[in-house]
């Protein structure tokens, strides 16, 4: 599913935010990373989702090397993607049920069939009866899960998430990684940065730690 190769980055000025990392994920897996503030989870998170690309090493998701992939067809690699944000990065004047049909919309799917795979993925997250909302009346933890109905609105193999449970409490955090271990057992890949070493714990999963842009841990390998 994820390949990894010797992947480095570095930023204007010298600054290397990842150095040689090498790791594969297997299709179907769940797997954490972690590691300190400024380690490079989310650098490496960018890479993946080609926001940006490495200065050195391959990248393969799916079998595509990123580096070669050229910029017309991103956004059609981008649609393969589930993301997931800490800050739910949800459209302020849209309900919740547009929030989570954009991807849609944007993949070209037929209207009629919109509706039914918006509730679907609502419905998946709990929030059903809260199609109609604004975002701005909903909590915190509602926030999140209309954040992530819309990355698995689309359907997609694999699941990338940023910090997602960093503004929320331990009731919360937990409704939310449980979510993401439900997409998981249902043959989704999942991959998550974060510093929550209890949810870490909890599920038991693999992990890889990075420290100054270097991978010095893998819990397991794929």
């Amino acid at each position: 599913m994820i390949q990894l190769n010797n992947v480095s980055k570095r930023y204007p000025g010298g600054y290397d935010a990842l150095r040689e990392v090498s790791f594969n994920v297997a299709e179907g897996e769940m797997l954490f990373l972690t590691g300190h503030s400024g380690a490079g989870k989310s650098t490496l998170l960018r890479l993946l989702t080609l926001i940006e690309r490495p200065t050195r090493g391959q990248i393969l998701v799916q079998k595509k090397n990123l580096e070669r992939l050229p910029r017309r067809q991103v956004p059609y690699y981008r649609r393969e993607l589930g993301v997931v944000f800490q800050d739910n990065k949800l459209l302020a004047d849209r309900s919740v049920f547009d929030n989570v049909a954009l991807p849609l919309v944007a993949s070209g799917v037929p209207p009629r069939e919109i509706p039914k795979r918006v509730r679907a993925a609502l419905e998946l997250v709990g929030l059903l009866t809260k199609e109609k909302l604004l975002p701005a009346v909903m909590s915190g933890g509602e926030q999140q899960r209309v954040g992530i109905a819309r990355a698995v609105v689309n359907r997609p193999p694999l699941l990338l998430a940023d910090e997602p449970t960093g503004n929320l409490d331990m009731q919360l955090s937990d409704s939310i990684f449980d979510l993401f271990h439900g997409f998981n057992q249902h043959g989704i890949t999942v991959l998550i940065a974060t510093h929550d070493l209890r949810q870490i714990q909890r599920l038991g999963k693999r992990v890889l730690t990075l420290k100054d842009g270097e991978l010095v841990r893998d819990s397991g390998s794929a």
